[in-house]
């Protein structure tokens, strides 16, 4: 197995916009997972995406990331909330190995590959899935950053999270906005 190094600390991670930002990092016994709320104070200009054909505002002041790092799956999960405290979307990033902390700061090994989970609140109809960044794991696999062990790696975890959020069983976002204020 090759050493993949593209370990993301989360505090770092969100929208490149983003120019001020408060951080709070918690514990979760009973999830064994690490909980990170971010509060957008202030941005560059706000952040928009296309979600089913209509344009809907991912990311601006008063919005905030619940984000979620578990020690015992190999995914980091971002939950993107509007300022009314409405999900928008949950973002797993799928990782390579176990999630770690140092120094109370939670680390993911990025693997390319993405599952998204757009919301009813974003896509104005129904909850929708979208499997991103496969051309990069693809990249990835050819250049050699990863072996084929790997790229499977990454499928197979893909496939059981994408069971469980059609089946209503992923313990995250089954969560909600219930961890926003801690």
């Amino acid at each position: 197995m090759k050493e993949l190094n593209r370990w993301v600390d989360v505090r770092k991670k969100q929208v490149k916009e983003v120019t001020n930002l408060n951080v709070s990092i918690k514990k979760l016994e009973d999830l064994n997972a690490y909980l990170t709320i971010k509060e957008v104070k202030d941005l560059e200009q706000p952040y928009f995406i296309y979600i089913n054909g209509e344009l809907v505002k991912k990311m601006d002041k008063n919005y905030k990331i619940i984000e979620y790092t578990p020690l015992d799956e190999s995914y980091n999960v971002r939950a993107h909330v509007n300022d009314k405290n409405e999900i928008l979307e949950y973002y797993f990033d799928i990782t390579y190995g176990k999630n770690k902390i140092i120094d109370g700061i939670p680390y993911y090994n990025d693997l390319f590959l993405d599952v998204v989970y757009y919301q009813e609140v974003a896509t104005k109809s129904s909850t929708y899935i979208h499997l991103s960044d496969r051309n990069d794991l693809e990249e990835a696999l050819e250049k050699g950053i990863i072996d084929k062990e790997q790229y499977d790696y990454a499928y197979q975890i893909t496939d059981k999270l994408l069971k469980e959020l059609k089946s209503g069983q992923n313990r995250f976002v089954k969560r909600g906005i219930k961890d926003l204020s801690f």
